[in-house]
């Protein structure tokens, strides 16, 4: 084997991929036997352009490790330590895979590419830099499904080119994207139901059905919500079931089958909204499923249906807009002239005095969502003054609502009318706002905060029906008379959201008793008597909880040991000495002491009195921070056993169903909005300012 230190780096093109040998053919004939012989003529011009070249290609694979060299074909270069060799054809490529296995220089690529350095990642765990072409894949899919990309996304020129600048491995295909998502879909669905039934996992479910307005098809959505053992909310869609109608029947037989899927046999509640056919539909549902087992429902399921508080706030908040279409629209036709342009902006700008002027500072609403409507109100009505301005002294303003829509004359501009009837709307709409804010979170528990949002909408509805403005009280009343229509009347709210705020270690039974007092009136018949009740359905829960959790404890005593010989004689020493003195009758005074203590303890022995006993929580918490319930009961669920298994089921409870066909939707402040908006408009304007420029 010919080697030398002569390194020529330059000679890696492309002689590597394929080979091109042009062999010189002497011109033949063949006789009448079939044997050759040369040509009577020598070969010409025609015959040499007949001469196709070679082309010879390396079927051996070292040759992506070497290139031949351009001055001859029997030399070669190593890639790695740039030696040169000899490569024969006649000699084949022995040499040349027996310097690999010597070679340090390749030794060390490949080390370098199976295994690079370790780091630590995000949750301090150590772990390759490099990844491997399966977790590559792997991650690919997981970005098709967690992104809602189109399957053509795999394959598109951007995620290639992506790929290949990143010095990433070659994406897979569209079809191949399909098969792996398809099996990882059934590999997890199996994992989570082997998981739920090991842990014997109650759950709550919520429920909506969702119509496409494309197709028309009608879709429903099944989501089952608990904690888990590390006292963490998880969220699972059971099932997005195409249904055939909106009926009772249809909607308990899907329920039935998704919870027969994955293997569920304990539930707690399920939280629909107002429609006629799901209260049919709970009935019936519940009729088949407390016959799965013993213990499938919670107090024998009278308290399974839950009615949807977002649902019922949403719907209270529309029909009040509704009243008032022609004052709405007139005002968003005005904030949609100012936000038309820059020029209108800067004309709207110059008439306003309290502070600068941008396009966040004048949101525009989303026709379908209520809440982006009161911030479009609650902006406008700041910069009343200036639209008074704009319509005494800019007569293009004026000319805009002039125009024809539709046949019909645009709404505007807004009038003393109008204004008034916003200013008074905005009343109502901030108490709607406000508690959408709560209940709607559904990445964090709320079913603690609920009772106290019904009750202080409540309260401020029938505080605005006893205003001397005529106006303002016939409107109260109208959303007040609904509002008790929707909840079927307070009494009749719910009594697990009640027993869920008593879960809050901050209000315990004082909370609840001070919404009675302040439905009721204080010390009233009625306050006294839904205290009473509360506390009764609290302590038979309890009760039903604890007769569970023994029977639990029991199961798992059994697998412990016998007591040891020693153990033994020490209880027979005990009873012997008991017979001694109940026969002889005296009485020792370490007997009679622990008597006492006893007694005095069988009082607050009781779990559930112990925790109702204790004085609330009063943490002190920094601007920003909000109360971790779920952290409070995971430290004191040794103390508490029982009740931390109530409040894993009670605070599992949803209040919020649409954000179950998104992924990570969060409820935003009114605030938050504002400044994504502002700095979105800050964002535009630099980059119109930067293609001035250029």
């Amino acid at each position: 084997m010919d080697s030398s230190s002569s390194k020529n780096p330059q000679n890696n093109g492309a002689d590597k991929e394929h080979e091109v040998e042009v062999e010189h053919v002497d011109c033949e004939t063949i006789d009448s036997r079939g044997k050759r012989k040369e040509a009577d003529t020598p070969c010409g011009e025609s015959s040499r352009a007949n001469k196709m070249p070679k082309v010879i290609v390396p079927r051996s694979g070292v040759w992506k490790h070497y290139t031949r060299t351009k001055e001859s074909r029997d030399k070669c270069i190593c890639h790695y330590c740039q030696k040169l060799f000899s490569c024969q054809t006649k000699s084949g490529t022995s040499n040349l895979q027996k310097h690999l296995q010597i070679c340090r220089e390749y030794q060390a690529h490949v080390i370098s590419q199976g295994k690079n350095q370790a780091r630590i990642d995000n949750e301090g765990s150590v772990k390759s830099s490099k990844v491997s072409e399966t977790v590559f894949r792997e991650a690919s899919n997981e970005l098709l499904v967690l992104a809602e990309l189109p399957l053509s996304f795999i394959e598109s020129t951007g995620w290639k080119y992506f790929c290949n600048k990143v010095n990433l491995y070659k994406p897979h295909s569209r079809r191949t994207a399909t098969r792996d998502i398809v099996e990882m879909f059934v590999k997890k669905k199996e994992a989570l139901k082997r998981w739920l039934y090991t842990n014997q996992q109650r759950v709550s479910l919520t429920t909506d059905i969702w119509v496409s307005q494309v197709t028309g098809a009608s879709y429903m959505v099944v989501t089952a919500h608990f904690v888990d053992p590390t006292w963490q909310l998880k969220k699972i869609i059971l099932g997005f079931k195409f249904v055939m109608d909106h009926k009772g029947q249809t909607i308990s037989t899907v329920l039935l089958e998704c919870l027969a899927d994955w293997g569920i046999q304990k539930l707690f509640s399920i939280t629909v909204d107002n429609a006629t056919a799901n209260t049919s539909a709970i009935r019936r549902f519940h009729r088949q499923f407390s016959e799965v087992s013993p213990d499938a429902l919670v107090l024998d399921g009278n308290y399974l249906h839950m009615r949807c508080c977002a649902h019922i706030i949403n719907l209270i908040a529309k029909e009040g807009l509704g009243d008032l279409g022609e004052n709405v629209l007139a005002i968003r036709n005005a904030v949609q002239y100012v936000r038309s342009s820059p020029h209108r902006l800067n004309a709207f700008e110059q008439k306003v005095t309290s502070g600068k002027m941008t396009r966040g500072s004048l949101p525009l609403d989303v026709k379908t969502r209520w809440n982006s409507t009161f911030l479009m109100l609650s902006r406008a009505l700041q910069f009343r003054v200036a639209f008074d301005k704009m319509e005494a002294e800019d007569r293009l303003y004026n000319d805009y609502f002039l125009e024809v829509e539709n046949g019909v004359k645009r709404q505007g501009p807004p009038d003393v009318i109008d204004w008034n009837a916003v200013e008074k709307l905005k009343r109502f709409l901030i108490i709607f706002y406000n508690s959408t804010l709560v209940v709607s979170a559904s990445s964090k528990v709320n079913s603690y905060k609920c009772y106290g949002e019904i009750v202080t909408i409540e309260r401020n509805l029938t505080a605005l029906a006893n205003n001397l403005d005529p106006d303002l009280k016939l409107k109260a009343e109208d959303m007040l008379h609904k509002f008790l229509k929707y909840w079927d009347g307070m009494k009749n709210v719910n009594r697990m959201l009640i027993i869920a705020s008593i879960i809050d270690p901050r209000k315990k039974m004082g909370f609840a008793n001070l919404c009675f007092e302040k439905l009721y009136g204080k010390d009233s018949i009625e306050s006294k008597e839904m205290s009473a009740s509360v506390l009764d359905l609290l302590t038979s829960m309890f009760q039903e909880y604890s007769g569970r959790f023994r029977v639990a404890s029991t199961q798992s005593s059994q697998t412990k040991q016998a007591p040891s010989a020693s153990v033994q004689e020490a209880q027979e020493q005990m009873e012997r000495l008991k017979l001694v003195v109940e026969d002889f009758g005296y009485e020792r005074m370490d007997s009679v002491y622990k008597e006492l203590v006893a007694e005095t303890e069988n009082e607050a022995r009781d779990e559930l009195e112990m925790y109702l006993k204790e004085p609330v929580e009063n943490q002190k918490l920094m601007m920003g921070f909000e109360f971790d319930i779920l952290g409070w009961w995971k430290v004191h669920r040794i103390k508490f056993p029982v009740l931390a298994e109530m409040a894993r089921d009670l605070l599992a409870m949803q209040q919020w169903m649409k954000a179950d066909i998104k992924f990570a939707e969060k409820v935003q402040t009114n605030e938050q909005i504002l400044a994504e908006v502002e700095m979105l408009d800050k964002l535009e304007k630099e980059f119109e300012s930067v293609r001035i420029e250029d």
